[in-house]
């Protein structure tokens, strides 16, 4: 995925990006993959492998938008999105599973997430972020 991942970024990348995003996930490379993604298209972006490393840094630097992962640590990214929704609730926010979840997927609409599953295609992960961040000040 990687490597057409960043064939396609390399098309869409912007220059005027001034968003920052959380990315918050237990597993290194997912985590890895997808901040580098982020970051080749001129986001600023923040790593957190953890719910309560990431609750620190939303506690002191609240991104536009926070993509979570569903297992983190004792918790679930839904778990962390509510907290930040709590405190933050312009943030925007993505939820990602390695597997199809019809309840976490409901739940995360309820929250007013997005939901995706790995893997996901280039073109819809890209979407998903310009979506969430198109009523992102």
């Amino acid at each position: 995925m990687r490597n057409t991942l960043h064939r396609f970024v390399s098309k869409q990348r912007t220059t005027d990006v001034q968003h920052s995003i959380l990315v918050v996930e237990s597993n290194r490379t997912d985590l890895l993959e997808t901040a580098s993604v982020l970051r080749s298209m001129g986001y600023h972006v923040t790593e957190a492998s953890g719910f309560e490393e990431a609750n620190r840094i939303l506690a002191s630097d609240p991104p536009h938008l926070l993509i979570a992962g569903v297992k983190l640590d004792a918790y679930n990214g839904l778990h962390l999105i509510v907290r930040a929704h709590a405190k933050h609730p312009e943030m925007a926010s993505i939820v990602t599973s390695n597997a199809p979840d019809p309840v976490l997927e409901a739940e995360a609409q309820k929250q007013h997430a997005t939901y995706l599953t790995r893997p996901w295609h280039d073109q819809d992960f890209l979407q998903a972020i310009t979506r969430s961040l198109e009523n992102v000040a």
